[in-house]
């Protein structure tokens, strides 16, 4: 009896870990789109008007690598799920070969929101010394 609620906890853990994985790749994903679309429609709003156009194009690139990253990461994450899987299927246990796309799909994680961080500082930076 006791087994059987750790079997359910952990089931339902794993499946609440896989929830906020999927939700942290959409708000990453969200959030470096979304920079880029607000970047190029004030620039075609800027462009339009006949206003002096400001040099976003390095807070662009850092919002374009985390979109890239974001990708890395999703990437990494289905490789490190279907590890898992054939981990379990072929040994009935899990073994180490998953732990490498895992830490891939970490990094690429992590390395998406920091340029989502420096795309934003610089692009508060180019703003800033426009006003």
């Amino acid at each position: 009896m006791a087994g059987d609620f750790n079997q359910e906890r952990l089931t339902e853990t794993y499946k609440s870990l896989i929830n906020l994985s999927i939700e942290g790749f959409r708000y990453l994903a969200l959030i470096n789109g979304g920079a880029v679309v607000a970047l190029l429609t004030y620039l075609g709003n800027v462009t339009k008007n006949g206003g002096n156009i400001p040099d976003v194009s390095c807070p662009m690139l850092f919002f374009l690598l985390g979109l890239l990253s974001c990708g890395f990461a999703m990437f990494f994450a289905y490789f490190t799920q279907l590890r898992l899987l054939n981990e379990l299927l072929q040994l009935g246990q899990l073994a180490v070969r998953h732990v490498f796309t895992l830490w891939a799909a970490m990094a690429s994680f992590v390395l998406s929101l920091c340029f989502f961080g420096v795309g934003a500082w610089l692009a508060v930076e180019v703003f800033g010394g426009q006003g």
